[in-house]
């Protein structure tokens, strides 16, 4: 008996430590962001004072209850939800495809490199004009241009991750007669999985970008249009609301990024222990 508890003692004592080291990261962005609503709540009452400027978040939260309790916000989500599925699955397939492309095949990395680099440089939402003379103002040009903010920084991360495999390890599998679609899969998929990650979590803020700069342009819904009428009208706190639901898709999308990433690539966590 006394040596049952004996045992059950070191177990209860270890269980928090062991549910922070599970739980860490979680538990410190939490913590930040309280730390962050304090502060934005006493800058706007006791520093600011204008709600023009900034509005307490005690009022964004009851401008965001709002949109919900009148079920305003499942219209500009389910539109803005589309237009950023349909360019984002698009610039993934297209982006990861042409990133492997680039990373092993020589000709075509020559040819592509000088292109990719300038165009990820580009301040592509200013092509949003275009965007609406090529495709008229319907869904078609919103999706392109999330498309075309997303799709580079994935074709060069991608890129990156194929390119850095240790050659070392393709001759190992070519000793092995492993054929060039089992290098491919064994390979380099598995090494530069991190990096096709990490190009997916930086195209997943700006294509949200591009569907509020395209919503700005030519919309009669959306979220990007909610913020723009809201600053139209002075409505600081219904535009903080907007902007609050989009870092929150932001932060749902990237973190559910990161759980795939952790099921697939296992050691990855191990790494970083």
């Amino acid at each position: 008996m006394l040596e049952a508890q004996a045992a059950a003692t070191p177990a209860a004592a270890e269980f928090p430590d062991g549910f922070y080291r599970r739980h860490r990261a979680r538990i410190r962005g939490a913590v930040t962001f309280l730390y962050v609503i304090v502060l934005w709540e006493l800058a706007a009452r006791y520093v600011v004072r204008d709600e023009r400027i900034l509005a307490p978040f005690a009022k964004v939260v009851v401008a965001l209850g709002h949109l919900f309790r009148t079920g305003e916000i499942w219209k500009h989500l389910s539109v803005s939800g589309y237009e950023f599925a349909v360019g984002f699955a698009l610039a993934a397939v297209v982006g990861i495809a042409t990133g492997f492309l680039m990373g092993t095949v020589r000709s075509a990395r020559e040819y592509l490199d000088p292109w990719v680099a300038g165009l990820y440089s580009a301040p592509l939402v200013a092509l949003a004009p275009f965007f609406i003379m090529f495709f008229g103002v319907g869904v078609a040009a919103k999706v392109a241009l999330v498309f075309s903010v997303a799709v580079f920084p994935i074709i060069v991360n991608t890129f990156a991750g194929v390119y850095s495999v240790n050659p070392g390890f393709i001759e190992v599998a070519r000793s092995f007669n492993a054929s060039r679609a089992q290098i491919l899969l064994k390979v380099l998929v598995p090494y530069s999985l991190s990096y096709i990650v990490t190009g997916l979590r930086l195209g997943v803020g700006r294509g949200l970008t591009g569907v509020v700069v395209g919503e700005f342009f030519f919309a009669n819904a959306g979220l990007g249009f909610l913020v723009a009428l809201a600053g139209q009208t002075f409505n600081t706190p219904l535009l903080f609301a907007g902007i609050l639901v989009f870092a929150a898709t932001g932060v749902a999308i990237t973190g559910g990024l990161k759980l795939l990433e952790q099921k697939l690539a296992p050691w990855r966590e191990l790494q970083e222990e």
